[in-house]
């Protein structure tokens, strides 16, 4: 895909020369483009290439952000929905966060801490965690799914979260006995087929809105950067 665009960028680079340039000059008798008159033009307007090419990078970018835009506008119900994730607050509430993220991703870990503060400073506003499994949490969020089922899941988000490094099996299952949980029900919560239908469900939305790492926190259905409390406090006054 890569080497892809970058054909398509050399491309609308020539075009773009030969649109402005005298055509009639650099035929050749047999009616084509002369190609040594094409280099020799470019190597004299260096410029002509530049502007070219960052033509080209801006249409790609808006051509990116109108994909994104119009998957979003698709997708936004889904994306607001509790059916396939694990949330805490409000059901009407009239903001709502949504957090992608995965236990054993570094920066979800950074966040979480943070995020905590903002959910337990929020009472009317509705957060929606999406876990995802592509950093191999598998085990953890399933059990994070069985903690829910105990009315536990974000004692259970705190404990693994605030762990360092990634967790055995036999770790979340001790943080889990720690916060409480019936171990037995959470095992057998855990196996449930329902759990792996929720997280592939999660994992294709995520790929159908473009969402290609994590931590990514939307509100409102809009995507926003913040990695404190307070940005995130803020962005959060911005839309109440």
């Amino acid at each position: 895909m890569k080497n892809f665009s970058i054909i398509l960028s050399v491309i609308a680079i020539i075009l773009a020369a030969a649109a402005i340039m005298d055509v009639k000059d650099i035929k050749n008798q047999k009616g084509g483009v002369d190609a040594e008159q094409v280099v020799q033009i470019l190597n004299e307007n260096p410029k002509m290439v530049v502007d070219a090419f960052s033509s080209y990078q801006e249409q790609q970018r808006l051509a990116a952000e109108k994909v994104a835009r119009e998957a979003m506008e698709k997708f936004l119900p889904e994306l607001n929905s509790t059916e396939n994730a694990l949330s805490v607050g409000p059901a009407d509430a009239k903001v709502t966060v949504v957090e992608f993220f995965d236990f054993n991703c570094g920066y979800c870990k950074r966040l979480a801490p943070e995020l905590e503060k903002v959910v337990a400073a929020n009472s009317d506003v509705k957060f929606i965690f999406k876990p995802m499994t592509f950093l191999g949490s598998v085990y953890q969020a399933k059990g994070a799914y069985a903690a829910a089922e105990q009315g536990k899941f974000m004692e259970y988000y705190k404990a693994v979260m605030a762990a360092n490094g990634r967790m055995s099996e036999a770790d979340v299952d001790a943080a889990a006995e720690k916060i409480g949980l019936d171990m037995e029900k959470f095992k057998a919560d855990m196996a449930a087929e329902e759990i792996t239908k929720k997280l592939r469900n999660i994992a294709t939305l995520a790929d159908n809105i473009q969402v290609h790492g994590v931590p990514a926190v939307f509100i409102n259905g809009k995507q926003v950067q913040a990695m404190s409390a307070e940005e995130l406090q803020n962005k959060i006054n911005d839309v109440k």
